[in-house]
């Protein structure tokens, strides 16, 4: 299923004039290519040319389409057609350590184009040929100084006073399809994605490129190197036949996906990829909207704004229930895919796959929103998607007054990106994981943020809905709401509000530091202790306000029958809630002292 979709992906790809070109077709590869060299018609070396794009920051390769596929791993001689790095195609390496190994790289790229030279009838050609039969690696040095800057990644050949690459050129091309045509080698098969009888793909390529965390040189999607993974003798990828064809098409999609910033996202150790049977707005922006919609810098490119604005007006359509199809139709039934991988050693590893339609994923996007909204978001803060729940699940860091500054990205639990994911993408329950991480770091550091308290709100009411006995926890704070855990834990916002006050707002550790964990998960040993602290805390304020605490503690204390023992994991979110709800309330309300909402 994966692999058909990524076949569709790339006939879509191909089958567009404006985007045909971000694609190999079949014979070829794209390779990072920093120098050219430049021929005169007759072979002699005119000059050695840079290719590399410098910007501001850095000088980066740039990506052509050159026959064949990326060179193979190894330690063997393995020539490229008219490409190849410098050791290859000049006999030349900076602080070369096996200088006879380099000698013989060049030999071997000279005799592979040697033994072509009469097949192929073009003039250029012939004056590579000629270069490569005069030219010797003793020359090098002569232009060290050049060479030395550009020889980074791969080179090609030109023909001095042409425009195009000498691998360009239609003779060359026509000689290239013909020699990659069938091979005997190959079996045939019944292909697993087109279902016709085609010659058999023994390797998957091009190797997977942009996965994070995968070898840098490529990772395989499909394969097989154990013979407890083959059956009836067949080897390598011949045990899931899928054809020559086939390969080369799902591989070049996918890694074209990889390679596109705005089809890309990565989440903890994840690399989530997206696209549409044919274009979607939400295909264009998903990245934007899976990483929360954050606001682009003042000096960024105005699409980049133009597209965060549509990004937010999608968000808050979703947040107050209206239909949203200025942006995104909700009868959209467009097939939309996301794939979620994962790097294991040599290979690829799939996180999640997700096979929707762009209505089905706006209205999973809609819940996900109710689900998590919560009150005491900052006004400009971008919503609560992926990235940012995962994030808060991290260490918190915080000043010297006990702020929050940021979470530590790398605590973050490896395995709940794709569950999270998932859960998003799907409409399925939040990871338990989620839950447990959240309260976990609660009780940890300290620190009841915004976006932990949604989270844990989200895991309680989606996870109880689909459990069929739902547990309704509203935006903002209930009074008249009597479940035990909530009102015990706006029962510790009050408290820690008293002591508080009672000195004046200047204390640098209250209550929730010492007492937060233990209160959560076992209230009947803590509170009836932290009740007779708060008569003293009491005595200390001003008549008004002492009036205005003790209606909001006895409205609160009526409400419970004792306290319990012990919470479980869902009660002590329950409480983590009630506190957070009680503490907003505490700080935001407008009403004059002594009234209880």
């Amino acid at each position: 299923m994966i692999l058909q979709r990524l076949v569709e992906y790339y006939d879509r790809v191909a089958n567009d004039p404006q985007c045909a070109d971000s694609l190999p077709k079949p014979g070829y590869s794209l390779q990072k290519i920093s120098f050219c060299v430049v021929l005169e018609p007759d072979g002699r070396l005119q000059q050695f040319q840079s290719l590399l794009i410098t910007s501001e920051k850095r000088s980066f390769a740039r990506q052509l389409l050159v026959p064949g596929q990326a060179k193979p791993a190894g330690s063997g001689i393995n020539p490229c057609f008219l490409w190849d790095n410098a050791a290859y195609m000049l006999g030349f390496k900076p602080d070369d350590p096996k200088p006879q190994r380099t000698l013989e790289s060049f030999e071997a790229f000279r005799q592979r184009h040697l033994t072509v030279e009469s097949s192929i009838n073009c003039l250029a050609f012939n004056a590579v040929c000629a270069f490569l039969k005069s030219w010797s690696s003793d020359k090098a040095p002569e232009h060290l100084d050049t060479l030395k800057d550009i020889v980074g990644s791969f080179g090609v050949f030109r023909i001095s006073g042409e425009q195009r690459f000498l691998h360009d050129d239609p003779a060359v091309v026509a000689f290239w399809a013909g020699h990659n045509t069938v091979n005997s080698e190959n079996r045939r098969c019944m292909c697993l994605i087109t279902g016709k009888e085609d010659e058999v793909a023994r390797l998957h390529e091009p190797k997977i490129k942009g996965v994070r965390g995968a070898q840098s040189a490529g990772a395989l999607l499909v394969s097989f190197n154990d013979d407890a993974y083959t059956s009836y003798g067949k080897e390598q990828s011949y045990n899931a036949p899928v054809s020559l064809g086939a390969s080369f098409k799902y591989t070049n999609a996918l890694n074209q996906l990889l390679g596109n910033n705005n089809r890309r996202l990565s989440l903890g150790d994840a690399t989530v990829v997206f696209w549409a049977e044919q274009y979607t707005p939400l295909e264009e922006y998903v990245s934007d909207i899976f990483a929360g919609g954050s606001l682009p810098a003042d000096d960024a490119p105005a699409e980049d704004k133009r597209r965060a604005e549509q990004v937010r007006l999608f968000f808050t359509q979703l947040r107050d229930g209206h239909a949203g199809d200025d942006a995104i139709s909700s009868e959209d039934r467009t097939r939309f895919y996301a794939l979620g991988l994962s790097p294991n050693a040599a290979r690829i590893s799939v996180r999640f796959w997700v096979d929707s339609t762009v209505g089905e994923m706006k209205a999973r996007l809609a819940a996900h929103m109710n689900d998590i909204d919560l009150v005491g978001a900052r006004e400009f803060d971008p919503p609560l998607m992926i990235r940012r729940i995962l994030l808060a699940t991290g260490r918190a860091e915080t000043d010297a007054k006990g702020r929050l500054k940021s979470y530590d990205a790398d605590s973050v639990p490896p395995m709940l990106a794709g569950a999270l994911a998932r859960s998003v993408f799907t409409g399925g329950p939040y990871p338990q994981m989620l839950l447990t991480s959240m309260i976990n770091r609660l009780r940890a550091d300290g620190i009841i943020s915004h976006a932990r308290v949604a989270s844990i709100k989200a895991c309680i009411v989606r996870n109880s809905r689909l459990k069929g006995q739902p547990k309704e926890v509203s935006v903002a704070l209930d009074v008249n709401r009597t479940d035990p855990p909530y009102v015990t834990g706006r029962l510790f916002a009050l408290l820690e509000k008293i002591q508080s006050d009672s000195m004046g707002g200047d204390l640098n550790t209250t209550i929730k530091d010492r007492y937060f964990s233990a209160a959560s998960t076992t209230p009947g040993v803590v509170f009836p202790r932290l009740i007779r602290l708060s008569q003293h805390h009491m005595a200390k304020l001003e008549t008004g306000q002492k009036i205005y605490y003790e209606k909001l503690l006895g409205e609160a204390i009526s409400k419970l029958d004792g306290f319990a023992r012990h919470l479980n994991l869902d009660d002590q979110g329950l409480f983590a809630i009630g506190y957070f709800h009680q503490r907003q309330n505490l700080f935001t309300s407008k009403k004059k002292e002594g009234a209880i909402e």
